[in-house]
């Protein structure tokens, strides 16, 4: 009997170590904004991706968006609406929420570099991965 609550103990530690930690219960906001930077950025690096929370989390707090991250991302045709996402995805929307951000206030749009109809209503920011991030006064 002992070998077994032993035997269970063991497995039920090596669990802990060796699989990642999982979370059962993200908030409605964070994989909502995960979803969104899988749906843009899935192919690309960690930075890219908190680029594109970034981006998002500046909008949030800019005065000339909506106030609040749902009604940032469901604004038409400005950020997919994703279905899926990944640790990366889910690890960089945690960062973003959490105050990191990678590129300065200003940085509100953000789009493919090989997009075939390029935005041309702002200034470079900064070139990530497959993305431009750009700001709409010039301020950089």
């Amino acid at each position: 009997m002992r070998k077994g609550i032993a035997l269970v103990a063991l497995i039920a530690m090596l669990a802990c170590v060796f699989m990642p930690s999982v979370s059962f219960t993200e908030d409605r906001d964070t994989v909502l904004l995960a979803k969104t930077i899988y749906a843009m950025g899935k192919d690309e690096s960690y930075a890219t991706k908190l680029a594109i929370g970034t981006v998002v989390m500046n909008r949030v707090e800019s005065p000339w968006f909506a106030g609040t991250l749902g009604e940032v991302l469901q604004e038409q045709q400005q950020f997919p609406a994703g279905s899926r996402y990944d640790d990366e995805s889910l690890r960089a929307a945690h960062a973003v929420l959490s105050g990191e951000r990678t590129l300065s206030a200003a940085a509100l749009y953000c789009q493919p570099l090989d997009a075939a109809e390029r935005w041309d209503g702002g200034s470079l920011v900064e070139t990530l991965g497959g993305y431009g991030f750009y700001s709409d006064n010039g301020q950089i």
